[in-house]
């Protein structure tokens, strides 16, 4: 059954066209601005495509084909590439709820009242992750935090929800609220629904996995999603069991989006190895070659790992520096297991954003290398969120590919100087110091973000934070750390070329010339030619996937 809330997503066939003669292009866009990302050749005014292939880019007059788009000076650019997203949890958001910003009653209200609407009866909602900005509100560029917590009451939805049952949480997940409906499944007796400690945790353990159904629903709607903002590719670190969704969206004509997939436990290298998942394994589709795991925690968390104490800690742990993940607790064991994973020739993705985290990093790749040899694996340092001065130079030692995510400096700028002091803050987010190191950019979105920020999708997001450094409301005016801030030349190129580097697939996706997968966006505005401050409002038109249009705004906006 089809969920209410997310279409079916119109057929796409995954092969090429119907045979058409030697000369004849099958799509021609037309009356262009096309930047190609190829350097020395940046503009050209059409591309011509056959099959999923690009066949040709020029300026003049254009070839003849099937089909001829007249793109009336718009901006056409290589199809982003996502390097970093959590396409399952993005899905379930979609269609569930998000309570991110959310700290007063009505908000509340309204958020559940419409996920209900939403789902069929009988279906969960889940998560929320309700007050995350309640003490910097979206947008803050820092200062005085709010000392005020919200706490919401089973009153304010039960009314709303009787068919559904509701087990959501506070963002730091020590409280959570359950419903009416969710209260009697779990056999729980409580006046006001809120739950904590063990009694929250297990609630959360006893809810239901989702239907297989309700995944391919919540797979459909982040495909539309991509689509409507010109994502042709993510790198995907969902759980194993989302490649049956992708199977089924395939077999059905409906992936209009090519996949990379990352397992994110590091322990599955064995399973990679025996599978043959290594670096090329796939297909233009669905392609495998990379682990990702994770050596510390994050910042919203106070997790991430640093060399000196945070800024902002309390009284009875002054000396906190953050903490390890799964398996860096016991780093001589971690690094054996990224030993042997690299010796399978497994592509290394690793979570580092603390300045010790990063900098424990490249002394475990420089092990690696020495033990398992000098070759082009493309280390990629997942975040490189905050280098200590001392590893800049060190990293341009090694072809080390920065996977980063520029909207996280101006979402994250909000706590970053209170958790970690101003001086700390210069190593951070430094895309500048990275390019000039000699590192290869990979920007993705982290969509949907954590249980402590909302990241979205839309690329132009990124490419203003990376060009601004300004929040989403203008501040600061010159930029938080302006020394940091790319060109639009090189933000585009980290977000299209730069992701299909770090995949080994430059030879197939990321700049816009003859042989490449004919994988384009369509901009409504010339990012050339408008201020940052208004690609926050531009949109994709047309967003096309192996040369077929899989989103065109003007039918989806009738």
């Amino acid at each position: 059954m089809l969920l209410v809330g997310i279409p079916l997503a119109f057929s796409i066939g995954c092969g090429v066209p119907e045979e058409s003669s030697a000369d004849t292009a099958d799509l021609v866009l037309a009356n262009a601005k096309v930047w190609t990302g190829v350097e020395g050749e940046p503009f050209a005014e059409w591309v011509a495509v056959r099959g999923d292939r690009i066949t040709a880019v020029g300026s003049g007059t254009p070839p003849d084909a099937k089909k001829t788009l007249d793109m009336n000076g718009r901006l056409v650019i290589p199809g982003f590439n996502d390097s970093h997203v959590h396409f399952a949890s993005a899905g379930g958001l979609l269609l569930g709820v998000n309570l991110l910003d959310v700290n007063d009653d009505e908000g509340f209200r309204q958020r559940i009242q419409a996920a209900a609407e939403r789902l069929p009866k009988g279906s969960w909602i889940t998560g929320g992750d309700w007050g995350a900005y309640e003490a910097w509100a979206m947008g803050s560029e820092g200062g005085e935090s709010t000392a005020t917590q919200y706490v919401p009451r089973r009153s304010l939805i039960d009314e709303h929800t009787p068919d559904h049952p509701v087990l959501v949480v506070r963002f730091d997940r020590a409280m959570g609220l359950a419903n009416a409906a969710a209260l009697d499944e779990l056999g729980i007796v409580s006046e006001t629904g809120i739950l904590k400690e063990e009694e929250l945790q297990a609630a959360l353990g006893s809810v239901p996995e989702k239907s297989f159904e309700r995944r391919m629903a919540e797979a459909r709607g982040a495909l539309l999603e991509c689509r409507r903002w010109g994502v042709t590719t993510v790198q995907d670190m969902s759980p194993l069991d989302q490649l049956d969704v992708y199977d089924r969206l395939r077999e059905d004509g409906e992936l209009t989006c090519r996949i990379h997939f990352s397992p994110s436990r590091l322990s599955d290298y064995e399973m990679m190895i025996e599978k043959e998942w290594t670096v090329g394994a796939g297909d233009e589709w669905v392609r495998f070659g990379t682990i990702k795991t994770h050596i510390d925690g994050i910042m919203g968390g106070r997790s991430a790992r640093f060399f000196e104490p945070y800024d902002d800690n309390s009284p009875d742990v002054p000396n906190w520096r953050g903490g390890w993940r799964e398996f860096s607790g016991d780093l001589e064991k971690f690094e054996e297991m990224l030993t042997a994973a690299d010796a399978a020739r497994i592509q290394l993705r690793v979570h580092a954003i603390g300045d010790e985290a990063n900098s424990i990093m490249l002394d475990i790749l420089e092990r690696i290398e020495k033990n398992n040899g000098t070759r082009s694996r493309r280390f990629r340092l997942v975040h490189a969120q905050v280098i200590h001065p001392k590893d800049f130079d060190r990293i341009g030692q090694h072809e080390v590919v920065a996977e980063v995510q520029p909207y996280h400096c101006t979402d994250d700028m909000r706590w970053m100087e209170e958790r970690i002091g101003h001086e700390r803050c210069k190593g951070a987010y430094a895309f500048r110091s990275l390019i000039d190191a000699g590192c290869t950019l990979a920007f993705g979105s982290d969509w949907p973000g954590t249980n402590a920020s909302y990241y979205p999708v839309n690329p132009l997001f990124g490419l203003y934070a990376a060009v601004t450094r300004q929040t989403i409301n203008g501040t600061p005016p010159e930029g938080w750390f302006p020394e940091q801030r790319l060109s639009l030349e090189e933000a585009l190129r980290a977000y299209t070329y730069g992701g299909a580097y770090a995949s080994f697939e430059e030879n197939d996706k990321g700049r816009i010339k003859e042989g490449q997968l004919a994988d384009l966006a369509v901009l409504n505005t010339d990012l050339f030619e408008t201020e940052p401050s208004e690609w926050l409002e531009a949109r994709v038109d047309y967003t096309i996937v192996g040369g077929r249009i899989v989103f065109d705004r003007s039918r989806e906006e009738g």
